[in-house]
């Protein structure tokens, strides 16, 4: 399903999410917390510890930008997309995303679409449960650091940052001081 007929196909009700600006700036800032502490280990050479809160602003932004307008409530599955990894990974990968020179310029087209297509495809799903457990591949014990390269961190973060920016941008006037904040981490981890 296209990332725009499932948020057209979510129930529309008072019970929203998020309900003020004041809530839309407490979830920002929770975003930009997560986006400090990726960049962070990223910076530090905590790989895959970076991805999965990379993975997790990508659903924290999904939340905050479809939250404002629905509880999340699903009417033909009867569940919460908010409560689905997998789900929340197809609203991140909005397809504006791609547009921005900025992103571009990081990681090349290809590799946005590589991530466009792990959200699409449960890719980010298996990416998240690689960067936090280990377990046994072909009788070897795997831990998260074997799966995860520098490589993919920076790309999903850059790929998180942009994600945030996009669909929290400009939202609150709080957004934009937050989006300054998170523009300058964009650069450090560009830069590496």
């Amino acid at each position: 399903m296209e990332v725009i007929e499932l948020i057209y196909s979510l129930v529309r009700s008072e019970e929203r999410l998020i309900r003020s600006v004041e809530e839309m700036d407490k979830a920002i800032g929770h975003a930009v917390t997560l986006i400090q502490d990726s960049s962070c280990l990223y910076l530090n050479g905590s790989y895959s510890s970076s991805v999965f809160l990379s993975i997790t602003v990508l659903e924290e932004v999904a939340k905050a930008h479809v939250g404002a307008f629905t509880g999340g409530n699903h009417p033909v599955k009867n569940r919460n997309v908010f409560k689905d990894h997998k789900t929340k990974h197809i609203l991140a990968a909005f397809p504006t995303v791609a547009m921005g020179k900025r992103l571009q310029d990081a990681i090349g087209e290809k590799e946005i679409d590589r991530l466009i297509n792990m959200a699409k495809n449960s890719g980010l799903v298996q990416a998240r449960e690689f960067s936090l457990y280990f377990q046994r591949e072909n009788g070897k014990l795997k831990v998260p650091a074997d799966k995860v390269n520098r490589k993919f961190a920076r790309s999903i973060l850059l790929f998180a940052i942009e994600v945030f920016d996009d669909a929290l941008g400009g939202v609150t006037n709080y957004s934009n001081e937050a989006a300054e904040v998170t523009d300058e981490l964009f650069e450090q981890v560009k830069n590496t």
